[in-house]
């Protein structure tokens, strides 16, 4: 890898020493993979799940006991669309030859009914599935995991965004990739999620198909003290400085959300040589400024009670009691029926969350920008 010009990584996982502790999570994966378990690796969004799947992936390609995949189903929305996605990742990571196409490979995608065609802009090839592979996916999966399971090496298959199969219409998703887990039982899963309440309802529901079939693991905040000890290495090693009371304040503001304590310390680390109080406070107004016509069509999304409430709750958080008499009559919400009726609503949406008895909006940046309206 190319060493970042930034050493507070918020794109792509760029390798260890760009990557924030995470040490005793990283041990507990690998237990898990090392004693044949599948992983559910759940947490809220921009938490770091993926990035420490890469980290994970790193960990064990460098044991060169195990080869990994990596799936993300974020962007699908049937069978056949995961199906390409998993067809399409297994032909970059074993594919490709120096002088061509993997003939093994080829069978495999004949098999079925995969078609590379290439990118007529990019030159790239790209994989599409045939009508027939859409009535019958099992046979599909049975294929691409039958490859997997033949490997010499152990195979580790990270699908992240896993929740995404639960809104597939018209297929049994989730029972047809339990059968499939079960079909190649050499392979270890981890299914990452970013919707808490999906992951931990597909996983511990007794009438769903995955149930207490995998390790559940909710990732938490990196504490303040491994932070701030990443943070200020980073900036000796540039000849810079920041105070501790200034990443201490990056953190709460940020509610120790990995994506946003990154993207504060890009910015602060790109424009100043010593951090103060005042640029922290700059940098925030700058992302929030960079966000707001994003960040306004919210109120065009919902119904003028939901953004009341959402609003109300942003300004407020954390809330423990969205239904007293104190917080309808500060923000003016009406009754109580009502708000209870917007605040499932938004949480059905993730827009609030309920963590340890509070409610949250669930995105920082936009809580921030909200409290401020």
């Amino acid at each position: 890898m190319k060493k970042p010009f930034n050493p507070f990584v918020i794109n792509t996982y760029q390798g260890k020493a760009y990557f924030c502790d995470r040490e005793n999570d990283l041990k507990m994966l690998i237990s898990h993979i090392e004693n044949d378990r599948n992983v559910v690796l759940y947490a809220w969004r921009r938490m770091g799940k993926s990035a420490l799947i890469h980290r994970l992936f790193e960990e064990l390609e460098e044991s060169k006991n195990f080869e990994t995949l990596y799936i993300d189903l974020l962007a699908t929305q049937n069978m056949q669309e995961a199906i390409q996605t998993i067809s399409t990742a297994i032909y970059e990571k074993y594919g490709k030859t120096e002088t061509g196409i993997n003939a093994r490979i080829q069978k495999l995608l004949a098999s079925i009914g995969a078609v590379i065609s290439f990118n007529p802009l990019s030159g790239s090839p790209e994989l599409t599935l045939g009508i027939a592979q859409t009535k019958q996916p099992e046979l599909s999966l049975k294929a691409l995991g039958e490859f997997l399971q033949s490997r010499k090496k152990r195979i580790i298959l990270a699908i992240d965004e896993f929740q995404q199969i639960s809104d597939y219409e018209g297929t049994k998703a989730e029972a047809l990739f339990r059968a499939w887990v079960q079909q190649i039982p050499e392979v270890r899963f981890i299914f990452s999620g970013s919707h808490r309440t999906l992951m931990e309802a597909m996983f511990t529901e007794k009438k769903r198909p995955f149930y207490q079939s995998s390790q559940l693991e909710s990732l938490q905040p990196i504490p303040l003290e491994a932070y701030s000890k990443f943070i200020v290495e980073h900036f000796q090693k540039a000849k810079k400085n920041i105070k501790p009371e200034s990443i201490s304040k990056i953190y709460t503001w940020s509610r120790g959300q990995t994506y946003t304590i990154q993207l504060v310390c890009n910015h602060l680390f790109a424009n100043y040589q010593t951090v103060n109080y005042t640029n922290v406070e700059t940098v925030f107004n700058q992302i929030l400024v960079q966000q707001q016509s994003v960040y306004a069509n919210f109120q065009k999304m919902l119904t003028r009670t939901q953004w009341n409430v959402f609003k109300a709750i942003a300004k407020e958080e954390p809330l423990q009691n969205p239904l007293s008499k104190d917080f309808l009559s500060k923000y003016s919400l009406g009754a109580a029926s009502t708000v209870s009726t917007a605040l499932k609503a938004l949480e059905k949406l993730e827009l609030v969350i309920k963590e340890n008895g509070n409610y949250l909006v669930h995105e920082v940046q936009l809580a921030r920008w909200m409290a401020r309206l």
